[in-house]
């Protein structure tokens, strides 16, 4: 939503209105603000996914094991991984999705 929300037009407008900050992100850029740490996450491919930028430092990209006891670090990146260059980082280290793992088709995280 929030990336959708930072678009104008109806779609954005849509965005912001169902939770999207994009409209707030777009100000505060423009104010010159910077983030001191930013902690995120979402799911991809079928894990939980945790990103983490200190204001001196790159984004760094962690994927919980399937034990949920552990974060074990896929990537960094110079600015905001977009869900596609995670979803690529987490190829390159060999993770599989979810059910694939659950069900014993691949290799448990």
């Amino acid at each position: 939503l929030d990336a959708a929300s930072k678009k104008g037009g109806v779609l954005g407008g849509f965005a912001s209105f169902l939770g999207g900050k994009g409209n707030s992100l777009k100000r505060l850029d423009e104010m010159g603000f910077k983030d001191t740490l930013s902690i995120e996450g979402y799911v991809c491919r079928g894990g939980n996914i945790r990103m983490v930028k200190r204001f001196d430092s790159d984004w760094v990209v962690f994927a919980e094991n399937d034990s949920a006891t552990a974060y074990i670090r896929v990537g960094t990146s110079k600015n905001r991984p977009t869900y596609q260059d995670v979803d690529s980082m987490l190829e390159e280290k060999g993770i599989a999705l979810k059910y694939a793992r659950d069900v014993g088709l691949a290799p448990k995280l």
